[in-house]
């Protein structure tokens, strides 16, 4: 008989066993683990042996589980109709394991598939790869997370099927025209704490040059989704929000969370900072236009997490 293990919340501050229920049906963990257990069977062709761990996040379900020869993490959004959305992504992490970049290949059902309809779900299962979450303290890490994510840009770069990773409906498969309002803009109430660097960013975002072409990116490249192990970045995951965009406003973005874990917000420190992105670039050199943008963009990101010494610091003025 297979048990279970209570349900968790990743991040929210929410009941797990009734959010299990209302998101998902299932009144129990062990009514989780009995449909787990199906669903391998039945699909994958696989023998769980246990379950392990169930953790809700948002509209999600993660159930890792172990099967005959291997640990896995069931996925399952409960959102039928992101299926489409998902399924590229899941092909786009699958063709970047074969260029050897450290993901979690999607594990394939019997007939062949790497995400799955069942139930009016849409399910993916990836292996459980070894390692801990990336320490954004340790310098070695940060450098390593770096060179990481240069080689990831590289590669993503080449991704043969970019215009299924469509952006937005209304925009079509290369997004807005000008996105420089969405990822430079700032709440009203950050803008209120801090008018003279808000001003300063206004001055910046006028002069910038066109935005940087876009590519397939992750766009969360952070401490909560790296794994070290054994010396290096073991594990790159959570590709699911991968889009077409400028491979400098995820590298900005990596700048802001790289320190951040699931319900542990904090920047990096400004040295770590330089170091991640000096072995950016030493993989990876910036063209003059993404030289000129990642500024105001780590800036910003930095004044919407109300992190303003290190929004003094992004934003102050060429010496």
């Amino acid at each position: 008989m297979i048990t279970a293990p209570a349900p968790e919340m990743l991040w929210e501050a929410s009941d797990p066993v009734a959010e299990l229920s209302r998101r998902f049906g299932f009144a129990t963990a062990e009514a989780a683990g009995r449909w787990a257990t199906a669903l391998l069977a039945d699909e994958y062709g696989i023998a769980l042996r246990s379950v392990d761990r169930l953790v809700l996040s948002a509209q999600n379900l993660m159930i890792w589980v172990t099967g005959a020869d291997q640990r896995l993490m069931i996925k399952v959004c409960r959102f039928g109709g992101s299926h489409d959305w998902l399924l590229p992504r899941a092909a786009l992490v699958d063709w970047l394991a074969d260029r050897g970049q450290p993901v979690a290949r999607p594990v394939r059902t019997v007939a062949g598939e790497l995400q799955l309809r069942r139930d009016g779900w849409s399910i993916g299962i990836q292996p459980v790869l070894p390692g801990e979450l990336l320490d954004g303290s340790d310098h070695d890490q940060v450098r390593a997370a770096g060179a990481t994510l240069a080689a990831l840009h590289e590669d993503l770069a080449a991704w043969p099927d970019r215009p299924t990773l469509h952006h937005d409906h209304r925009w079509g498969p290369d997004g807005p025209p000008d996105g420089r309002a969405d990822f430079l803009a700032i709440p009203e109430h950050s803008a209120a704490a801090a008018p003279e660097l808000t001003a300063r960013l206004d001055g910046l975002a006028a002069d910038l040059p066109d935005r940087p072409g876009r590519q397939p990116v992750h766009t969360d490249f952070r401490g909560a989704n790296l794994l070290w192990h054994d010396g290096r970045i073991g594990a790159v995951l959570d590709f699911e929000e991968a889009r077409l965009e400028a491979p400098v406003i995820d590298l900005a973005h990596a700048l802001v969370l790289l320190g951040t874990w699931y319900r542990d917000w904090r920047p990096i420190t400004p040295e770590a900072q330089q170091l991640f992105l000096a072995a950016y670039s030493d993989r990876r050199p910036l063209t003059d236009a993404e030289q000129a943008w990642l500024h105001p963009l780590v800036g910003a990101g930095m004044l919407r997490q109300g992190w303003l010494p290190d929004a003094t610091r992004w934003l102050a003025p060429a010496p």
